[in-house]
């Protein structure tokens, strides 16, 4: 606008100076011809900057043409994207704590086929069962085979006695295979912030006697403790008949009432965060940092901090490795609700955990630390062996189960 402002007031002058000229003929030649030739170079000069500026408008306008259909293309992904998100935020895993108030959904029961003395190979004990075996006499969900035995699944408790008794009455059979049920995988709970006053080895006793579980001991197992500046929190492995029973009351140990709480204990490996193996088959030697996702060295040198800890106190960084991995939306922590496969690993893990209350369930572990006690209730209570691990109070619950997962007890038996 002010380019055609200055054009238009040019063209009044030289306007003026022509009609100068014009009025005065008798103008010096001298003066006459220089004059003429500017106000011709003049006029040349301005349609060449009109022609200029018409050539860069269009091109201006080309341009805008394009970025407003590039806009339009990343306004319509975008939005695309996101009622992506929203369709899967609605059919996400459930979080933590929904999937800890879901009933658990029936499960069906097991039974494992393994061949004695390396006789047969588990497609040949497979074989075997279903020559020997009519299917009329059972009703079997779901057969699997792995490297060592065959596992057989049915609806109820009937049919999976009635095939335990089938295998072990056949002669040829129960010389070459061994039917038996697994172990059910035990639920896990937290008490959390116990005063340092209850020693470790006396939580299971405590917990016992306080609270009027006796015959309960055998069916409660110590794993690890969860060291804090003021408190510790404990971490049980219980029989699924006495789930309920602890959950759904208060629960007094030592000088401490506590809630006990469900709690999963994943397995990922404590260096680089993976679900798919553990930390002593990591091949990485710096440890991945779950929120910002760098990795550092956790090695102590004189006695002083190693550059995780220090990097780990201070960050403030969201980074999920998971999610970015997989080219998803990573602002948040590797293990967090927020990240889709830390609730996928959640779910797993709920759904393999058996809640039947009807299932009974004890630990046998070499005795270690008698304690005696003069209460009526209790006397000589032997306390199992656990296994402890240390943590700064900065330490997330979920971070210190990566770094004890790998020293927990052997699978407990079935009573």
């Amino acid at each position: 606008m002010a380019n055609d402002i200055k054009i238009t007031n040019v063209n009044k002058a030289i306007k003026n100076l022509q009609k100068v000229f014009e009025d005065h003929p008798r103008t010096a030649a001298n003066i006459q011809l220089p004059a003429k030739e500017l106000i011709s170079l003049t006029q040349n000069l301005i349609t060449h900057f009109k022609a200029t500026i018409s050539s860069l408008t269009s091109e201006v306008e080309g341009y805008k043409s394009i970025i407003d259909k590039h806009l339009l293309d990343k306004d319509e992904k975008l939005q695309t994207i996101l009622d992506k998100i929203n369709s899967n935020s609605n059919n996400t895993t459930p979080q933590y704590n929904t999937i800890a108030q879901i009933p658990p959904r029936p499960i069906n029961k097991t039974v494992l086929v393994k061949p004695k003395n390396n006789l047969l190979t588990p497609p040949q004990a497979k074989d075997a069962i279903c020559n020997a075996i009519p299917t009329g006499d059972i009703k079997c969900n779901q057969i699997s085979i792995n490297k060592s035995n065959v596992a057989y699944k049915f609806s109820c408790e009937n049919s999976k006695n009635k095939f335990i008794n089938l295998i072990k009455s056949n002669e040829s059979l129960n010389l070459s295979l061994e039917a038996y049920e697994p172990t059910p995988k035990c639920p896990t709970i937290i008490l959390k912030n116990l005063d340092y006053s209850t020693n470790e080895s006396d939580i299971i006793n405590n917990l016992v006697i306080q609270n009027d579980l006796k015959d309960f001991d055998h069916h409660l197992k110590l794993l690890f403790t969860i060291k804090k500046r003021f408190y510790y929190d404990a971490v049980l492995c219980v029989s699924p008949h006495i789930y309920d029973s602890l959950t759904q009351r208060t629960l007094f140990i030592g000088w401490t009432a506590v809630n006990a709480q469900n709690m999963f204990l994943l397995g990922h490996c404590s260096k680089c965060l993976s679900f798919q193996h553990r930390t002593n088959d990591c091949s990485n030697h710096l440890k991945k940092c779950k929120n910002c996702s760098l990795s550092f060295s956790n090695a102590h040198v004189n006695n002083k901090h190693s550059e995780f800890s220090l990097h780990i106190r201070n960050c403030s960084t969201l980074k999920c490795c998971h999610c970015h991995d997989k080219n998803m939306i990573s602002d948040h922590a590797a293990l967090s609700e927020n990240c889709p496969f830390y609730r996928q690993k959640i779910q797993f893990v709920w759904e393999k955990t058996c809640y039947d209350p009807t299932t009974k369930v004890q630990f046998f572990n070499k005795p270690s630390n008698i304690i005696t006690t003069n209460s009526p209730n209790n006397n000589n209570t032997t306390i199992s062996p656990h296994y402890n691990t240390t943590g700064s109070t900065n330490t997330t619950i979920n971070h210190t189960l990566t770094t004890t997962i790998q020293q927990l007890p052997p699978s407990p038996s079935s009573v």
